[in-house]
């Protein structure tokens, strides 16, 4: 019997595992993609140029591989658009987002993570100190820049989503975010909502209700 329960344990996990979609790769890196890749660059003034690239959710910067150094994007004021491996990222500032939805009212992802240096508070019991993002001390180290972190430290998910609009950016984190943005759709967008049991912290679900809202 207890093989038996073990084997089926053992379908349901491969089964759930293998159903997840591939986003879920940046919860076990400080990077949104598993590897480097080639993608372009497009400048404001048309250029186009060519580089391996990822993007570090963890300092928040378009990162570029140079002959093994990784090195961050600057002068982002100048750039119109990163595009790696059909997925696209606009600057907004210092960081960048990823566009979700090419709409008129966009779904923008900022991917961002929250470092859990050793010794920190993990929220579970533990007897340990405050829990903190020590981004600076791993930047100096270099450590932030590699694909995975030491084993010691542990990684967590803050991605925040945005509705651009005529170049604003409006935080979306509940229902009536929605329903304030499309005040003219608002009736629609909650049964929407409520009839396909949407999750304003799923971006799957945030894509549907975007693209429906549009």
């Amino acid at each position: 019997m207890k093989q038996v329960l073990s084997t089926i344990l053992l379908l349901w996990l491969t089964s759930n595992l293998s159903a997840q979609p591939e986003m879920r790769r940046v919860e076990l890196s400080n990077y949104v993609f598993p590897d480097f890749v080639e993608g372009t660059v497009k400048q404001k003034s048309g250029e186009i140029n060519k580089a391996l690239l990822n993007y570090n959710s963890l300092t928040e910067e378009m990162i570029f591989d140079q002959a093994g150094q990784k090195l961050a994007l600057d002068k982002t004021g100048n750039i119109d658009t990163v595009y790696i491996l059909n997925r696209k990222f606009i600057p907004f500032g210092n960081i960048f987002y990823e566009v979700a939805t090419n709409t008129p009212t966009a779904l923008m992802i900022q991917h961002k993570t929250e470092v859990i240096p050793p010794g920190s508070n993990t929220g579970f019991g533990t007897s340990q100190t405050a829990a903190i993002s020590n981004i600076t001390d791993l930047k100096r180290a270099g450590s932030a820049y590699k694909l995975k972190l030491p084993d010691e430290y542990q990684l967590a998910p803050k991605t925040a989503f945005w509705l651009k609009r005529n170049n604003n950016y409006y935080a979306i984190k509940r229902e009536k975010d929605f329903e304030d943005l499309f005040s003219d759709k608002a009736d629609e967008i909650k049964k929407y909502v409520k009839a396909n049991k949407i999750k304003f912290n799923n971006m799957n679900d945030l894509i549907k209700v975007t693209l429906y809202s549009n």
